[in-house]
């Protein structure tokens, strides 16, 4: 079996090391301690509970933060006091979505111990209970130092399916580093070599058809290339009118309220932006008909700038 205690200490290194990039501070792990957990997992808003996933290994794990110590790192994170009372709407979903990325880097690590791929792995955050792992959890816990003020907890929890599987994934890492399977293992590596020459054919073929150069202007001169369109008439294109654009920063973001305003990129008299599909195909004017916005086209084609 896979030593536990040396899998705990990687992942919250992996977690110390995501935690201080999202805040933009030093981070260090502290060594893991084990503190099992016999009862089932509450989610009652104490903690943020996160379910990860390593599909390649079928192991599922359950990775806890303390709410507390994650509104703290929110607050880090937009620049913000920590005093507030509650987080928001925009706040608990920033810090599901932190919770998240830590838990993944986490199983990914994870994946790496047991050598394992970490392809598919997923986190996500739990509200109820119904849908974690059954009691009882081999359970670590340690402390991350982020700046000089930060030291959150992130503790991980292992059910007993969750470490069978880890055995079953850990015996089988080890026939692989065993020198009898080592030879298969360089003998193989001479198999990449086939697809190399079968990607060299498919080439000369994309050359053959990117050679027709002529077809742009085909369409416009020649009388079939009407027909040609009338087929694609009917498709539909997504059309935008852009009135401006901006760059804000998240924390500014979070703390617009009803009423608050911001400058776009225009002038007034600008004319606006229309986009089909995302590409710049005119500009006009905004008009109203039957009391609904509209656009009055002023230039087609405009030159980007």
């Amino acid at each position: 079996m896979p030593d536990m205690q040396h899998l705990a200490d990687s992942m919250l290194s992996a977690a110390a090391t995501v935690l201080g990039r999202l805040v933009e501070q030093p981070a260090a792990a502290t060594g893991a301690t084990r503190h099992d957990h016999d009862g089932s997992i509450r989610t009652d808003g104490t903690e943020l509970v996160t379910l990860a996933e390593l599909p390649s290994a079928g192991i599922e794990i359950v990775v806890r933060f303390a709410s507390a110590d994650m509104h703290k790192i929110v607050a880090a994170m937009l620049g913000g006091a920590d005093d507030v009372g509650e987080m928001g709407a925009m706040q608990l979903s920033i810090a599901s979505e932190t919770a998240s990325q830590i838990a993944v880097a986490m199983v990914e690590q994870l994946a790496r111990e047991l050598g394992v791929s970490p392809d598919g792995v997923k986190a996500e955050l739990r509200v109820d209970a119904t849908g974690l792992p059954p009691p009882p959890f081999e359970s670590y816990d340690g402390q991350v130092q982020v700046g000089a003020e930060l030291m959150p907890t992130i503790a991980v929890d292992f059910a007993a399916i969750a470490l069978s599987r880890l055995t079953a994934a850990g015996s089988v890492v080890q026939p692989a580093e065993a020198p009898p399977s080592a030879e298969p293992a360089v003998q193989a590596t001479p198999a990449p070599p086939p697809p190399t020459p079968v990607s060299t054919v498919p080439p000369q073929n994309a050359q053959n058809v990117a050679y027709a150069s002529m077809q742009p202007s085909a369409p416009r001169t020649a009388s079939p290339g009407q027909a040609n369109l009338d087929l694609v008439h009917d498709v539909p294109l997504q059309i935008r009118a852009v009135l401006g654009r901006t760059t804000m920063p998240l924390r500014e973001v979070v703390s617009l309220q009803s009423g608050s305003v911001f400058e776009l990129d225009k002038a007034a008299a600008e004319p606006i932006d229309l986009y089909v599909n995302n590409i710049l195909i005119a500009r006009g004017e905004v008009v109203v008909v039957d009391d609904k916005y509209a656009v009055k086209i002023s230039e087609l084609n405009p030159q980007t700038e």
